[in-house]
């Protein structure tokens, strides 16, 4: 009677136990993660350094769009088609993973990481843009250049003001994942939605930090 009692009693136990996983998973599954607050930092942080470039970049000359510092240094109209590629890949990345399946076992990896992608707007170390991500003189004048960063940037405005996707529960990648095990991934490899809208924040903001060296150099032409 005892040994009886003693195994059901354990199975009772691994019920419980299992119910609470359960419950667990799926309280991760109905819970959002990505809050009202979030979004309105995101879109006021895109307001904020689409209207500071506006600033920096609609009065200038030709020959102010065209300088550069040094024959292999960008100059500040290809700064801006850099900047037009970015948030178009941006949109894209976001806007299709935020429709592909949840694998929230990656939460615990980026939580409470968010200042390792918002630093990057500081950071001193100067980066060297994918070939994807170069300039290459795509549009004929600064008009247009300008034109196709404003559409680029308002459409992934667009989508974060509007997108019911949780954007916490939605991960990207950097690294191949194939190559590592769940626990040898870092915040490096791994970022989710809001924190790679915080990356291209940050992007901006170096970008609009180089701009305005670029205005600082004593050859920079006056108008």
């Amino acid at each position: 009677m005892r040994k009886i009692k003693c195994i059901l009693f354990h199975s009772l136990l691994l019920i419980v136990l299992m119910s609470c996983q359960t419950s667990s998973k799926s309280d991760d599954q109905t819970i959002r993660w990505w809050s009202e607050e979030e979004r309105q930092l995101v879109l006021s942080e895109l307001d904020r350094t689409t209207s500071e470039l506006r600033t920096e970049i609609e009065d200038l000359s030709e020959d102010q769009w065209n300088f550069r510092e040094q024959p292999v240094r960008w100059n500040i109209g290809e700064i801006v088609e850099h900047l037009e590629m970015q948030n178009q890949l941006h949109f894209r990345e976001i806007s299709v993973i935020a429709n592909s399946p949840q694998y929230l076992e990656y939460r615990k990896i980026v939580q409470d990481g968010d200042e390792y992608f918002t630093k990057y707007a500081t950071d001193t170390i100067k980066g060297q843009a994918n070939w994807f991500l170069q300039p290459k003189g795509k549009f004929a004048t600064k008009e247009a250049t300008e034109s196709a960063f404003y559409l680029a940037r308002g459409k992934l405005r667009e989508y974060v003001e509007a997108t019911q996707a949780d954007l916490r529960k939605q991960f990207t990648f950097r690294s191949p994942m194939y190559e590592k095990n769940l626990s040898e991934l870092t915040i490096r490899d791994v970022r989710d939605l809001h924190q790679l809208l915080l990356t291209g924040i940050a992007h901006t903001d170096r970008h609009l930090r180089q701009i305005r060296n670029i205005k600082l150099h004593e050859e920079y032409p006056v108008n």
